[in-house]
């Protein structure tokens, strides 16, 4: 792995280069202090011998945290003796070495005394007794310092021990999360969100988001593929995952209108909600269908013109549950104030799948036909079609780029294309 040396100013102004904590004598965190709260006893955090040295992490010493039953779920440890920390695009993006025999959350924290913290977390998918690196998105706070790290191993109920191995916490450079561009989120691979971190919470064992086949590609959604959220029995009626990724996105009237594609097979409320430090802005929508079909549901943030948010969070299933309920979703978009034939938008006209192979398929507000023009990266004109009602033949086009070309009522609105 790469290292890349980062600056720590420990407290009693004494500098320490260290490009990461491995644990290791003498070096690298086994020497600071480190405090383990809301653990029951508050068993403290150990360095022990690396319970399996592979070539995933060959280090001798590692972190021993014991998550107790009598603990809380966020049951943590902490340290001050990173000094101060200023995010940059040098050092935005961590990445931490797990070793769990469950699938739980791990957090990661960065306080200030009576600042704006920012935690982020992340599931692990191995429990097979193998180490497993995760990575931490803090692109969203570039520029904020901060004194504290807090690192919460475990964010589960349990009902005994649950140990946890951690090692090798890396500050690492570069930050994805403001790339975003307001392009459809449409879970495809190559396409939008689903390279993306999505952490869920409040849903006791916190099942990953998972990116799968679309269940019902017949109706008003012929994507390939969606996003799976499994809202567990005995979960917070607000069980929610929520990404970073989306960079900071300031509201106005182009951009106020989000609607979501989700298919259910039970009726609750499904909520949106952005946040940013010291704010947060939630709407909820009912569906109405439930026969298996995809339905579209808008959600109206016109009130927050000129607001920066920089977290998306969706609660799939806000309802008391007495089993496991399962939520498909798929397509959001971000548009204008109102979708109409005199009001041309990007909503106006739904394009997919994206990535597409042999065809693309078009949905329109208004009756009238189409006239598509489909432009290379050079900008020359390789396809164009016209009066299209619902799908143009794209076979012929080579894997790559485009830019799509919509025309209707006198109205052009651009979309971009990926042919796979």
């Amino acid at each position: 792995m790469k290292k890349i040396t980062f600056l720590f100013l420990l407290l009693g102004a004494v500098s320490h280069s260290q490009s990461n904590l491995d644990f290791e004598g003498g070096s690298g965190g086994a020497e600071w202090n480190w405090i383990v709260d809301q653990n029951g006893s508050n068993p403290p955090l150990e360095f022990v011998a690396n319970p399996n040295i592979t070539s995933e992490n060959p280090t001798s010493t590692v972190a021993k945290f014991t998550a107790t039953p009598a603990g809380e779920t966020y049951a943590l440890a902490y340290t001050d003796d990173i000094g101060s920390i200023t995010f940059t695009e040098q050092n935005s993006i961590i990445k931490i070495k797990v070793l769990k025999t469950v699938t739980s959350s791990f957090g990661l924290k960065f306080e200030i005394p009576d600042g704006i913290n920012k935690e982020v977390l992340v599931t692990n998918t191995i429990t097979n007794g193998e180490w497993e690196e995760l990575t931490f998105d803090f692109s969203s706070v570039i520029g904020n310092t901060y004194s504290r790290m807090v690192i919460i191993p475990d964010f589960l109920f349990r009902a005994s021990d649950h140990v946890v191995y951690i090692d090798e916490i890396t500050f690492n450079s570069g930050g994805t999360a403001n790339n975003y561009n307001l392009e459809d989120i449409d879970f495809e691979p190559n396409g939008v969100g689903d390279s993306w971190q999505w952490n869920v919470d409040q849903n006791t064992t916190n099942p990953p988001l998972e990116f799968v086949s679309n269940p019902n590609t017949t109706g008003i959604n012929s994507t390939a593929t969606c996003a799976k959220f499994t809202a567990t029995n005995g979960a917070q009626p607000w069980a929610l995952v929520y990404t970073d990724n989306i960079g900071d996105i300031t509201f106005t009237p182009e951009n106020t209108t989000i609607t979501m594609m989700v298919l259910k097979s039970f009726v609750s409320n499904v909520e949106l909600k952005f946040e940013a430090p010291g704010y947060f802005k939630n709407i909820q929508v009912s569906n109405s269908i439930t026969n298996g079909d995809w339905e579209e549901l808008t959600f109206d943030f016109s009130s927050e013109i000129g607001v920066t948010v920089n977290r998306m969070v969706i609660v799939p299933d806000f309802s008391n549950r007495t089993q496991e309920n399962i939520v498909y979703f798929d397509q959001l978009s971000f548009g204008t104030e109102t979708a109409s034939t005199n009001d041309f938008t990007q909503n106006n006209i739904k394009m997919y799948p994206n990535p597409a192979h042999d065809s693309l398929n078009f949905t329109r507000v208004s009756s009238n036909p189409l006239q598509v023009a489909i432009y290379d990266v050079l900008g020359k004109k390789v396809l164009t079609a016209a009066d299209v009602l619902g799908k143009v033949d794209i076979s012929a086009l080579n894997t790559g780029l485009y830019i799509v070309k919509l025309a209707q009522d006198n109205n052009i609105i651009s979309k971009k294309l990926v042919v796979k």
